[in-house]
């Protein structure tokens, strides 16, 4: 019964995307790899802080380039922390913030671009264990929780209210459901696991709701033994897939809001005194494709610094 159980749910959350018509994602996909997948040992705490840049210069119609050109330059430099309890063997407490360091759009021929800034949103999940098979090394968990905005109301330079897409929180409330399936293969050193994360939006204060988000990431981790590579090292290879419905203002389909997006991103670990893990990541768009015409899904690169402290 736990295993149909198990599968039933797997199959709910593949499946998930392929229900909706998706759009290019303005906010900051969560950090993926070897970390923040499996539940914690009870009274163990987790800490996982990133820096992550992202930058964008080009115009999409469809899934072609446009020469159309409004915004000559998009980027973002995001700091985020995310901690995790073990409440039990089976059930973890995790809490992710945010902040904006900048949220920035320069306009072509202006020297004056919109910067947004600031705290974003908090997420508090409680992950449990589904399914663990020790034996053959494979385990499922899942996790559900609430979006809570650090502020209600956009935010405002020089008297000008910013734009909906460099604000650093849309201000609505939401909710997360997310799952990891790890399968390990001890003799070779390699890890295998899926993960899924979908994120729903409420309306804020000014009529605007934000796109159902929907990430799925699929990697491939191989432990590095070499004879002569000194240190313990990780090399993951990571596709995602980003999807977001339309957004929608007073209720009515905003206009060049959706995208379906596919990113390769390969990333390298190093395990540092037994305990602390570093990791750097690069993204890699592969496939864009949007409905009417949005800036590009550019590239970016991620930093990594994560330990799990017993109590």
């Amino acid at each position: 019964m736990i295993k149909l159980k198990c599968i039933l749910f797997a199959g709910f959350v593949v499946l998930l995307p392929f229900f909706l018509w998706a759009q290019c994602l303005s906010s900051v996909n969560p950090v993926g790899g070897t970390d923040n997948l499996l539940v914690l040992d009870k009274s163990s705490i987790r800490v996982i802080s990133f820096y992550k840049y992202g930058q964008s210069n080009s115009y999409f119609e469809g899934s072609s380039l446009s020469d159309y050109r409004y915004i000559e330059k998009a980027d973002y430099n995001f700091l985020s922390v995310i901690l995790g309890y073990g409440l039990s063997t089976k059930t973890t407490l995790e809490f992710e913030a945010g902040y904006f360091l900048n949220k920035r759009y320069s306009y072509v021929g202006s020297s004056h671009p919109h910067t947004g800034r600031g705290l974003s949103n908090l997420v508090c999940l409680v992950k449990s264990s589904l399914y663990s098979d020790h034996v053959n090394r494979f385990y499922i968990t899942g996790a559900v929780g609430p979006k809570i905005p650090f502020s209600r109301n956009y935010r405002y330079a020089n008297n000008i209210q910013l734009p909906v897409e460099v604000q650093p929180t849309i201000g609505a409330y939401g909710a997360v459901i997310s799952s990891s399936f790890v399968k390990e293969v001890s003799a070779t050193g390699t890890r295998y696991f899926l993960t899924n994360r979908l994120e729903m939006n409420g309306i804020n204060k000014n009529s605007y709701k934000l796109g159902t988000s929907i990430y799925n990431s699929f990697y491939i981790s191989k432990h590095l033994m070499f004879s002569w590579l000194k240190g313990d090292w990780t090399a993951i290879v990571q596709l995602r897939n980003e999807l977001r419905a339309s957004d929608k203002l007073n209720n009515k389909i905003k206009a060049s809001s959706g995208s379906t997006l596919f990113f390769i991103s390969p990333q390298i670990n190093y395990v540092l005194k037994g305990d602390w893990y570093i990791s750097g990541m690069y993204d890699l768009p592969v496939y864009q494709k949007f409905k009417g015409t949005q800036l590009e899904a550019g590239t970016g690169f991620t930093f990594i610094i994560s330990k799990t402290f017993m109590l």
